[in-house]
């Protein structure tokens, strides 16, 4: 009876996993090897702070759980070692740059994979990823491209509202001084 309640607990645990890919844009793999409980909390608030859901899963269990959502990938290589898991349900390449500044500054935790919306990158495209302008930065960015025209125009406009007001005027005071 042990063995069964193992085994279902085992089921739900990859099948909850399973859920937690299929709903996060970005999933992210990495080694933790070295790295002290301290080091491994502060990573966790770090992540709990930009919305990531950061868990360590045993490789069997997560291996089950990619192979049912995604049977067709092979990620054997990225199942070897410790490893941790990042669910972001955000910002896909959020995780990337908390990875990429913790690496930074310890020297620790090694990128394994990354899944962002169903597409797998290697260890070496995660550190690209995090070079990528967030969903905001790039919404910001194109409302001040956006904005620059439009300012400029209303620069002009009042450029020659101003001259006109100006012309005017001038034109005002020499009729009252004839």
């Amino acid at each position: 009876m042990g063995n069964q309640n193992k085994l279902q607990k085992k089921q739900e645990t990859v099948h909850e996993i399973a859920q937690k890919l299929t709903r996060a844009k970005g999933v992210y793999l990495a080694d933790f090897k070295g790295i002290s409980v301290e080091k491994i909390n502060e990573l966790r608030r770090t992540f709990d702070k930009s919305e990531i859901e950061y868990k360590v899963v045993k490789n069997t269990l997560l291996y089950f759980a990619f192979k049912e959502v995604y049977p067709n990938e092979n990620i054997d290589i990225a199942l070897r070692g410790n490893t941790g898991v990042a669910f972001s349900y955000g910002d896909s390449v959020s995780p990337a740059k908390v990875i990429k500044e913790f690496v930074k500054k310890y020297k620790l935790l090694n990128p394994k994979i990354a899944v962002l919306e169903g597409k797998f990158f290697n260890a070496k495209m995660v550190d690209k990823l995090a070079e990528v302008p967030s969903k905001e930065e790039l919404l910001s960015l194109l409302v001040a491209s956006l904005q620059s025209p439009i300012s400029s125009f209303v620069f002009v406009l009042s450029g020659i509202i101003s001259e006109f007001v100006y012309t005017v005027e001038a034109i005002k005071q020499k009729k009252a001084n004839a």
